[in-house]
């Protein structure tokens, strides 16, 4: 009876260790100094009117381990089969745009890094809920951005726009330079 349940499990367990490793590949991690290229780009067109689409998010990890510390994970990430581009319409110039959408997650990522830091957690549970209520509030907030950065710069259309959030935007990021090391250790308080 073991071996027929062992033998019922391993396939299940296989194809969630290709899964897996299939969506760690999907994934791209922000990096200073490695931007994004079109071959990142690996999703289907939409039909829309719209050149390219970046599809991005925060992940956040917490774990605690045997004695008792806490660690917290933030990355600004980029999910290659979710975005797309359509070949004909592409240049430099639409990269650039989607490139300040993944900046923007990286800064969303270092102001929600900067807010845990400097939160104070009592135990485990207070930080998972403290984190998700800080996570919550700043992914609204990185929408909000997104949405405006878009509208300002006519989705790249408007070029004096674009170079002005396109400085903005770097300004931001390197002024919260403190907060770019992606694993935050919590003290928890008594």
């Amino acid at each position: 009876m073991k071996k027929i349940i062992h033998n019922y499990f391993l396939p299940a367990f296989i194809l969630l260790l290709a899964f897996s490793f299939k969506s760690d590949n999907d994934i791209l991690i922000w990096k200073e100094g490695r931007p994004l290229t079109w071959d990142d780009f690996n999703g289907m067109p939409e039909r829309r009117f719209a050149a390219a689409s970046t599809h991005y998010d925060i992940l956040k990890s917490i774990s605690k381990k045997e004695d008792e510390s806490v660690t917290v994970k933030i990355e600004a990430v980029f999910f290659r089969s979710s975005s797309w581009k359509k070949k004909s319409w592409v240049n430099e110039q639409v990269l650039a745009h989607e490139q300040k959408h993944f900046d923007i997650v990286e800064l969303f990522a270092r102001k929600l890094r900067r807010s845990i830091q400097e939160s104070k957690f009592k135990n485990y549970l207070e930080v998972t809920q403290k984190v998700n209520e800080l996570y919550d509030k700043n992914d609204k907030e990185m929408d909000i951005y997104q949405d405006k950065y878009d509208d300002e710069t006519d989705g790249s259309m408007n070029g004096a726009k674009q170079r002005e959030w396109e400085k903005k935007i770097t300004k931001e990021i390197n002024d919260l330079k403190k907060f770019e090391k992606t694993y935050i250790g919590i003290v928890l308080y008594s």
